[in-house]
């Protein structure tokens, strides 16, 4: 329901004062910050039917209001002027992430430490989500007389790898037969189309050398499955403590150190765009007190994660937002920068 312009005001301005200074906010101080005159019987009255529809609540009989979880949704859904992140700021971003070396989880990663340095809360991102990501390469190292190295690069920029024990020696012929096998039965595959059906198949067309390339088969298969799930990476929880989520700083960290708990709250964004979890929408107690803002990128193909910030209610949606916008931007840029250059190696 769209409220009238004079409540939409008033909400505006609980919010922003709120966000600023953590304390309610009284019908005298809206008198003087509104940029209109009104009475402060007037501004009482807005406010009470605010409350009633449930866009402000009283912490305190005596005290002023403070926005709920409705009113803050309303606010960032329909009032929120942003800030666009500074240039130093940008360029801090673009200069420190170094994407020349490693998968979209090591480019992820220090994302996250930076957006957590940044915003002063703790920082959160997933890996790329693979079901529709295409097997770009494949590579195999020997390491030993019997081992070998597989590593399996995705067009979602990430990349895995497992170590096979052989029966055989791990020598030219071994893994040149492999790499033909993978030319044609991999490379090009969609993720989700690799299964263990394919891999018997696969096996049974070898005949008498099934059981030498087998090893690698099976770490090849467990590598493509890996790759096609989602890694969930923390930055800066040790905000938490300095913030006003610090009460309820120790059960966060507890959640966010579960991905199981934390990745369902995440892929709610796996569409793209940006994604707001206010307070008790979060469905967790641990997170009642907290907002979980994430904005999607896209790797080039379809293929998306997000990156985003958790912290207190009364964070600064309006600076948060757009940074959290050209952040996701550049994630999505050097990971797939990351997995053209995987493709041309």
């Amino acid at each position: 329901m769209a409220l009238s312009q004079r409540k939409e005001l008033i909400l505006a301005a609980v919010v922003e004062f709120y966000i600023a200074t953590g304390e309610p906010v009284g019908s005298k101080f809206l008198v003087t910050a509104l940029p209109f005159t009104v009475s402060s019987a007037t501004i009482r009255n807005e406010m009470a039917e605010l409350s009633e529809l449930g866009y402000l609540e009283q912490p305190h009989t005596s005290a002023g209001r403070i926005p709920s979880d409705q009113g803050l949704r309303y606010y960032v859904d329909r009032l929120l002027d942003t800030v666009n992140p500074s240039e130093s700021e940008m360029f801090r971003i673009l200069s420190t992430v170094d994407h020349t070396e490693g998968d979209a989880k090591r480019i992820l990663s220090q994302l996250c430490d930076l957006t957590a340095q940044l915003t002063g809360m703790a920082a959160v991102a997933t890996t790329p989500f693979s079901d529709r990501a295409v097997i770009n390469n494949v590579q195999v190292l020997p390491v030993g007389k019997k081992a070998a190295l597989v590593l399996v690069s995705t067009t979602a920029g990430v990349l895995k790898s497992r170590i096979a024990k052989l029966s055989a020696a791990a020598d030219y012929p071994l893994l040149e037969l492999f790499y033909n096998v993978a030319a044609a039965n991999f490379i090009g595959a969609p993720c989700e189309s690799v299964n263990k059906a394919m891999l018997q198949q696969i096996t049974v067309n070898l005949g008498e050398r099934a059981l030498d390339i087998a090893p690698l088969l099976v770490s090849l298969f467990d590598a493509v499955a890996q790759s096609a799930e989602a890694d969930v990476i923390v930055r800066g929880r040790r905000n938490l403590l300095d913030s006003a989520l610090r009460a309820d700083a120790p059960a966060i960290i507890e959640f966010t150190s579960e991905p199981e708990r934390l990745l369902p709250l995440l892929k709610k964004n796996r569409d793209g765009g940006l994604h707001f979890s206010i307070g008790k929408e979060n469905g967790s107690r641990s997170l009642q007190n907290a907002s979980v803002v994430t904005a999607g990128y896209s790797a080039g193909n379809g293929t998306a994660g997000v990156i985003g910030v958790l912290g207190p209610t009364k964070m600064d949606y309006a600076r948060v937002i757009p940074l959290l916008r050209y952040v996701g931007d550049v994630a999505g840029r050097l990971i797939a920068d990351n997995a053209d250059d995987t493709t041309k190696e």
